[in-house]
């Protein structure tokens, strides 16, 4: 999962207003198929173990993990992939991969600490997160 922390005006997810932008790949059938099955064991296209079943994520459940914690989310958008371009094209089909931009919230009425919110599943996307080249902060809790 990549995890982009975009602040209004230097604020980032700590002051009410930051984005969060996140992309990763749902947790379907299709998913399982094409992401593990089809690019990794039959074509070839990324390593064997580039994906890990358990570490995909619905958006659904994103959501459910991101909003007790303070974070609203605004977007989900579906990206496809085209092995023969190398370019991706965003779609309304989320079942592959998928992007959402959260937004934290202005007044936040309680947090919910993490561990009594799907702790597993937020310490298993913490985890799994990682930042490239320009990228401000992983999830908090």
């Amino acid at each position: 999962m990549k995890i982009l922390d975009v602040g209004c005006g230097g604020g980032l997810l700590t002051e009410p207003g930051g984005s969060l932008f996140i992309t990763t790949i749902n947790k379907t059938q299709l998913s399982y198929a094409l992401g593990i099955v089809f690019s990794e064991q039959i074509a070839g296209i990324v390593p064997k173990g580039t994906h890990t079943w358990e570490k995909f994520v619905s958006p659904e459940k994103l959501e459910s993990i991101l909003e007790p914690n303070g974070l609203s989310v605004q977007t989900v958008a579906g990206m496809l992939y085209n092995p023969f371009s190398g370019h991706w094209h965003w779609s309304e089909n989320t079942s592959l991969n998928y992007a959402a931009h959260a937004v934290k919230s202005t007044v936040q009425e309680h947090t919910v600490p993490a561990e009594f919110v799907l702790k597993e599943e937020t310490e298993e996307l913490q985890a799994n997160a990682y930042t490239s080249p320009g990228m401000h902060e992983e999830l908090k809790k």
